[in-house]
């Protein structure tokens, strides 16, 4: 297997796990500012990034909670065997960001109450050392692999190579962070400041037509969700087109709607469609 595939089977296997947490997580009720936590973590993303993942693990509830976070921290390539040992305790685990740009340029943050000094000591019995410092950063990884991880405050930063060494640029203030990206933030802005987890791309999708999209979760109480969809297209007239389409859509399943107990609302603004879905968390799409 060549270093690219490599790379695209860990960026496949992060996007598959991402999306099942979007879609199929319990969540308890989410702050009313979650873009304010969020955004400590968008700045230390690199400005040429295309988008990201954000999930706020601390709103995750039940069985599932310890089930997502053991599966993300198992892509890092930090195995659940004894959490006494590594010292990353998963229900300690509390927000996580993924972004890039490409196969060979993409990071994950997450963020937990660790013990560190036992992490490193279970790096180091499984053959992952620091082998280079960078900026006073710590580059931990084994030899001949592309996968990399540093340690910040109560961070780790994991990725490609390339991918955490320009996280640690923006950290230095030597790099713009994502926040800096208009393409990015304008889709962001459009959606609201209360959810649990945010995804947007700035990018082209050949299967809906559209430049860029993101969407949002916010939980509610009695297992209620508020799904928000921004989808921006190249002009006006495809906007209207998609949502002309979208309204009869709506129309042709009102009675499925209704049966489900969601509300469905569809806006037209400029080159944006706006999509937004309440209802019971597993009935909530449309």
């Amino acid at each position: 297997m060549d270093i690219k595939t490599a790379k695209l089977k860990i960026l496949a296997k992060i996007l598959i796990m991402l999306s099942a947490i979007v879609v199929g997580a319990s969540f308890s009720g989410c702050v009313n500012d979650s873009k304010s936590e969020a955004n400590e973590l968008i700045k230390m993303l690199p400005y040429n990034y295309n988008g990201f993942i954000y999930v706020n693990f601390e709103t995750l509830k039940g069985e599932e909670s310890s089930q997502y976070r053991s599966k993300i921290l198992n892509m890092l390539k930090i195995r659940n065997t004894n959490e006494d040992e590594t010292g990353i305790y998963i229900n300690k685990t509390k927000r996580m960001i993924f972004g890039g740009s490409s196969y060979d340029n993409f990071v994950m943050i997450i963020e937990g109450d660790y013990d560190f000094d036992k992490f490193k000591n279970h790096l180091k019995k499984v053959g992952i050392n620091p082998t280079e410092e960078y900026e006073g950063f710590k580059i931990y990884t084994k030899p001949d692999e592309e996968f990399a991880l540093t340690i910040y405050k109560d961070m780790i930063i994991a990725g490609t190579k390339q991918g955490v060494r320009e996280c640690i640029d923006v950290i230095k203030g030597k790099e713009e962070s994502l926040l800096k990206n208009e393409g990015v933030m304008d889709i962001y802005d459009k959606l609201p400041s209360d959810a649990c987890v945010y995804e947007v791309r700035n990018a082209y999708d050949p299967w809906d037509n559209t430049i860029a999209d993101g969407s949002s979760i916010s939980f509610e109480d009695n297992n209620m969700v508020k799904i928000v969809r921004v989808e921006k297209y190249k002009d006006e007239e495809t906007a209207k087109e998609k949502y002309e389409e979208l309204l009869k859509k709506k129309e042709r399943d009102k009675e499925d709607i209704e049966k489900k107990g969601i509300k469905v609302d569809i806006k037209l603004d400029g080159q944006y469609v706006i999509v937004e879905v309440e209802g019971p968390e597993n009935e909530a799409n449309f």
